[in-house]
């Protein structure tokens, strides 16, 4: 039978193998998306569907560079559920907040998931098959393809918002505990504010930059290479967060008294 010593040192061992590659992950997962985003198709006005379609349609790197958008993005949700991981052991409200982030963040690499696979694969087929058509068979093939692009614009929205939930989430476990700087739960909060901004103006307005986004990503990235500096610290060195409690030492077997086994 395994000892409670045994099982301490399993149990936080485990949590410093998840901190540290959460750490890592969330590390990445704030750099590289931007990375990614950068070599991205975009000579075109978003908006101009014409043009636009006829870039998409034409660009060899478009599905590669959306693979690589969404490994990025996985990345970054992975960081988010280790950082769930890191304040699940604070106060009582703290917990539930963290909880809470962890289940938006879920959802939000399942709305990145099918925004990728919409706005990297289907649209993709679609714009090149309205490339391709003629006479009274190209205006049904645009018709197809706008509609690709109105599906993936309601991911792109409802995918920011609820990352701006998670991050959000997150943020308000980090002010109401004490594992993690307060500045940090403030710099994750106002980048997730912003991300939720940005994402219900996409829903009116359409594919823009917005401000909003410009800060939720300015405060993203500093909170991610942060937190995961400061996670991977407290694996290191083997930290225990508050609400750890230990677990009673096992009573010593005593030869001769009236407790032989």
């Amino acid at each position: 039978m395994q000892t409670n010593e045994v099982r301490r040192s399993t149990r936080f061992g485990t949590d410093s193998a998840t901190m540290r590659a959460g750490s890592v992950a969330l590390a990445l997962g704030v750099v590289l998306p931007l990375a990614a985003t950068a070599v991205h198709p975009h000579r075109e006005d978003v908006m101009d569907n014409p043009a636009v379609f006829t870039e998409y349609a034409e660009s060899t790197s478009w599905i590669a560079v959306h693979l690589a958008q969404w490994g990025a993005a996985l990345l970054l949700f992975a960081g988010l559920m280790a950082v769930h991981h890191a304040l699940r052991t604070g106060s009582g409200p703290a917990r539930a907040l963290a909880r809470f982030g962890l289940f938006a963040t879920v959802q939000a690499a399942a709305a990145i998931t099918a925004l990728q696979a919409v706005d990297g694969v289907a649209l993709k087929w679609a714009t090149e098959a309205w490339v391709g058509a003629q006479g009274p068979e190209k205006t049904a093939a645009f018709a197809a393809a706008e509609t690709v692009r109105w599906t993936e614009l309601g991911f792109q929205s409802y995918s920011n918002i609820l990352l701006g939930l998670a991050l959000v989430l997150l943020g308000l476990a980090t002010l109401a505990g004490s594992s993690y700087p307060r500045w940090l739960g403030a710099l994750a909060t106002g980048s997730g504010g912003a991300w939720i901004v940005h994402g219900v103006m996409v829903s009116y307005v359409g594919f823009f930059d917005s401000t909003p986004r410009l800060v939720g990503m300015a405060l993203l990235a500093p909170w991610g290479l942060a937190m995961g500096v400061l996670m991977w610290r407290d694996a290191t060195r083997g930290a225990r967060r508050p609400g750890d409690v230990a677990p009673p030492a096992a009573r010593p077997t005593l030869v001769g008294d009236g407790e032989r086994s």
